[in-house]
């Protein structure tokens, strides 16, 4: 059959479907559609077809009714059988080609997927994922390995269920204030995994925010830092190695000074006694010489007198060197007045006070109370008196008590050759001095043992000092408050 016979057999069809609503006469519609359209009829041929069909329509009076008015709204609300059908196909066709396109982005994201995977398994850092109640979304290699679990045993439990109690507490509390605040948290953690013991990670955490702003999960990135901290922890070693070093060298250092100090300073006060006890035991062999005054035997006697005195100071200093040096400084607290005691050790050194010339004065407060060390404190003082009159050039000392605030205060001026400023901290350490000990004697201890003293009693020492305009020394004690 040509297309124009296929055409009006289709005409044909759809009248009879018109007029009996028979789905005999439809199928054969479509049967004949398709043909023509085959043989090179066209959708437009076919609809016009179509459009005569449902003129025709009023004029047909044959068939059921029921039958006719599906068949008229059949027509009226559709293209031919045909064209539906092309349709059809053609969405279909869209839909396979859209299906397609899905399908090739499927494969593109899944192979990105496995691309991040696999970077994420070859990484040396501990990752996760976990979800707002604390569930396991995803663990790389690195986090099965460390912990030694399959993705089965891990993957949505929560940290109790899957990881030592230990380790558990330790993610779930840092996860749990990732969640809280919604803000990023880089920490340390030593985790107890491995088979050579507990590891430091330096963990970054960060919360997994949705379009609204709420935390949905949370993510940790772990680095193992345990090689790190190991070589900081040996880097640490070395230098305090290195520092204790240095100071075993300073400190033997410091004894041949001291050494060499002390030689020169026992020996000078033992040289001055031989010969004061020699010209005593030549005057008693000289039976032909007039008779001794009593007052060259009470001179030489006043002379030994001293030399053992000093003698005396420099051995307290050395053992209060020691006692120090060891740990072994005890203290022997009483309730003191601080005028009183000044006045004590004043009237001691009131012989070198006299042979040096100066003139000291003692103003200020007179009940200042607190509970110290006496034996300490006169130390103290007496180093403090001792050291004006050495460095003081016969010049006036003045010495004045306060108080400020809940301390005691003594201060001791004179104005000698003053303390240069760079010199003014180095002076209270052990064995120094910011003047030659030839010219002015002493081991360097008597500062150090004084600042030690003070602040055993809770107390701080300074100085206040310009080259040539003296120095004025600055005690502070915690005091005893009297009702």
């Amino acid at each position: 059959m040509t297309a124009q016979e296929l055409a009006g057999g289709y005409a044909s069809a759809l009248r009879d479907y018109v007029s009996t609503g028979s789905e005999a006469a439809l199928t054969s519609a479509y049967e004949l559609g398709r043909a023509a359209a085959a043989g090179g009829l066209g959708i437009l041929e076919l609809a016009m077809l179509h459009h005569d069909a449902l003129r025709g329509l009023p004029r047909a009076g044959a068939g059921e009714r029921p039958a006719l008015e599906m068949a008229a709204q059949f027509l009226a609300e559709s293209l031919s059988p045909f064209e539906m059908t092309l349709r059809s196909y053609r969405a279909n066709a869209r839909l396979l080609g859209l299906s397609e396109v899905l399908a090739e982005r499927n494969t593109e994201i899944d192979r990105a997927r496995e691309q991040l995977r696999a970077i994420l398994d070859a990484t040396t850092a501990v990752i996760y994922l976990k979800d707002a109640e604390g569930r396991y979304l995803y663990v790389n290699r690195q986090f099965q390995q460390v912990f030694s679990l399959r993705p089965e045993e891990v993957l949505g439990r929560r940290d109790e269920e899957a990881l030592p109690a230990g380790v558990a507490g330790i993610l779930r509390q840092d996860d749990a204030q990732v969640l809280a605040t919604r803000a990023p948290l880089e920490l340390e953690e030593i985790l107890p995994a491995g088979a050579d013991g507990a590891r430091a990670y330096l963990s970054l955490k960060f919360p997994l925010l949705d379009a609204g702003g709420v935390a949905y999960g949370v993510c940790c990135v772990a680095t193992d830092i345990t090689e790190r901290k190991r070589a900081e922890e040996a880097l640490q070693r070395a230098r305090e190695a290195a520092q204790r070093e240095r100071q075993l060298k300073a400190a033997l250092e410091a004894r041949d000074r001291f050494l060499d100090i002390a030689s020169h300073e026992l020996k000078t006060p033992l040289t001055s006694l031989e010969l004061q006890v020699a010209s005593l035991r030549r005057l008693g062999k000289v039976s032909a010489a007039p008779p001794v005054s009593d007052e060259r035997v009470q001179s030489k006697c006043e002379v030994i007198l001293r030399q053992v005195e000093r003698l005396k100071v420099l051995i307290n200093g050395l053992i209060d060197v020691g006692r120090i040096s060891s740990g072994h400084l005890e203290l022997s607290r009483e309730p003191l007045e601080l005028g009183a005691l000044v006045r004590v050790v004043l009237a001691r050194s009131e012989e070198p006070v006299r042979r040096s010339g100066s003139e000291v004065t003692l103003r200020g407060a007179e009940a200042v109370h607190g509970t110290w060390d006496r034996s300490l404190l006169e130390s103290v003082v007496a180093q403090l008196v001792s050291n004006a009159v050495k460095f003081g050039e016969g010049k006036p000392i003045e010495i004045a008590l306060g108080t400020t605030g809940e301390r005691a205060v003594l201060t001791v001026r004179d104005h000698g050759i003053g303390v240069p400023l760079a010199d003014q901290g180095r002076i209270f350490e052990r064995f120094e001095r910011a003047v030659s000990e030839r010219n002015y004697g002493g081991f360097g201890v008597g500062l150090w043992v004084a600042r030690q003293a003070i602040e055993a009693m809770g107390g701080r020492i300074a100085v206040d000092s310009q080259p040539g305009a003296g120095a004025e020394f600055r005690v502070e004690l915690p005091l005893d408050r009297v009702s």
